[in-house]
């Protein structure tokens, strides 16, 4: 049996057969004759929690961003102090100078060729290096050029002098030298120079050279240009306690620089 309703509606309370429920999610209540009240429109309203599946992750808050790249403060620069860095300069400045000071005065020396007397090899007014003679390696050798002390009476003249003289050494000490005609030998045997001397003039040049017997600590010296006379010929041996270095490398010439190695 159909039941019939006065306005032809359906009752308030019921929606497709089931009781209307407030927002709330209760069922409406019906009033004192039994009939529900006022239809409503059931307005679904989501919770927050309820929110599209798509959406889940963001944020809408602003508060939520964080920046990429962290702020630092920015940090206080500290003053330069330059008051170490002045001083270490001062320091290599001053051991510069003192290297300056001392390398001449027990290293090497500069001495000035007074004379033509070892030309070609020297040339008057050439400025050679002298390594001193405690840094030698070993002996002094045949063929070596030397720096040294002459004889306090010196029985020749050499020009532009007024100090030491550089020339060659050709006999060492215990050797015995002499030449005839022109040619050098010593202890018998003739003297290998290796073209040191100046060819136009020949190995033995204007002077011979007396038989010579070297004492211990004793060495003969001759200039490459045989045709002077202010060498061993005439001053005679000199001692090694006179030999001030040996010569190394020429660093100028004829007011230039100028680098050969002795």
């Amino acid at each position: 049996m159909s039941s019939s309703f006065h306005d032809g509606d359906s009752p308030a309370g019921v929606a497709d057969g089931y009781p209307e429920r407030t927002a709330s999610g209760a069922a409406a209540a019906p009033d004192r004759n039994g009939r529900g009240g006022p239809a409503r429109r059931v307005t679904a309203v989501r919770s927050p929690q309820e929110l599209d599946y798509r959406l889940r992750g963001l944020s809408t808050d602003p508060t939520d961003y964080v920046s990429a790249a962290p702020i630092r403060p920015d940090r206080q620069r500290r003053p330069r102090r330059h008051g170490p860095l002045l001083a270490k300069v001062a320091v290599l400045l001053v051991v510069a100078a003192l290297a300056a000071w001392l390398v001449p005065a027990f290293v090497v020396q500069s001495f000035s060729v007074p004379d033509g007397a070892m030309s070609p090899t020297l040339q008057a007014g050439d400025r050679v290096l002298v390594a001193k003679s405690g840094l030698l390696e070993g002996p002094v050798h045949t063929g070596q050029i030397v720096v040294f002390r002459p004889p306090r009476f010196l029985p020749c003249t050499v020009v532009g002098s007024g100090g030491d003289l550089v020339l060659r050494v050709v006999a060492l000490p215990g050797q015995t030298i002499w030449s005839t005609g022109n040619t050098i030998f010593v202890d018998g045997r003739p003297l290998s120079e290796r073209g040191w001397y100046a060819p136009r003039f020949g190995q033995v040049g204007s002077r011979a050279i007396s038989s010579t017997t070297l004492a211990q600590n004793q060495y003969f010296v001759l200039g490459d240009d045989r045709s002077g006379a202010c060498d061993s010929r005439v001053f005679g041996p000199i001692s090694g306690s006179s030999i001030v270095g040996e010569g190394i490398a020429i660093v100028v010439r004829h007011g230039h620089v100028f680098l050969g190695k002795l």
